[in-house]
């Protein structure tokens, strides 16, 4: 076990972006089994294998390099305090950064269901103030501790830590129906 944590360590430590994104791609699935099997409680036959695909692709493909990034910039901020830097750091992330990530996520899993973008427009409309709401209420600690204790490179291991839940939250945000969606299924039954 020790050596498998330690070859972890060294792929987060040499190869950030494809650590991150292997990670990512696991825990972004993980919490969209959950959501469909724990939650949704769909059963393996009717699962969406389709929707667990683009969740990874998000999470592996585009949120995990963006982040890396992110956070390698955040961390160029020249502040001397462990806890000022924290919050100046939480802040630019939680009220620059998470508005443009969740605003992707809906974009993103939206296109890849094959819809147009005035179903992004009715989905962003109708979901993206609750959801920035809850990110706000989950990582706004997590990132304050996140940004005044941990290792840059240990940084996204802990967000995703903390995202199988969110992930299991945000695939049923992009599982939600928009309400022409659910007209359109009233009237076939």
């Amino acid at each position: 076990m020790s050596r498998l944590l330690g070859a972890y360590q060294s792929l987060l430590t040499n190869r950030p972006f494809m650590g991150n994104m292997l990670t990512s791609a696991v825990l972004f699935a993980t919490g969209d089994i959950i959501a469909q099997q724990g939650i949704e409680k769909k059963g393996w036959k009717n699962h969406d294998v389709a929707r667990t695909g683009r969740i990874i692709f998000w999470g592996g493909g585009l949120f995990a390099p963006a982040v890396t990034v992110w956070f390698r910039q955040l961390q160029k901020i020249p502040i001397q305090s462990k806890w000022g830097g924290a919050i100046v750091r939480t802040s630019l992330d939680q009220f620059l950064f998470a508005p443009v990530v969740v605003t992707g996520f809906f974009t993103v899993m939206t296109l890849l269901e094959g819809k147009d973008m005035n179903a992004v427009k009715q989905k962003w409309n109708a979901q993206f103030v609750p959801t920035l709401q809850a990110n706000w209420g989950v990582f706004i600690p997590t990132q304050l501790i996140n940004m005044a204790f941990v290792p840059l490179q240990y940084r996204l291991l802990v967000i995703n830590a903390v995202n199988i839940p969110w992930n299991a939250y945000l695939s049923l945000q992009a599982a939600k129906k928009g309400p022409v969606e659910e007209i359109k299924e009233k009237v076939k039954l």
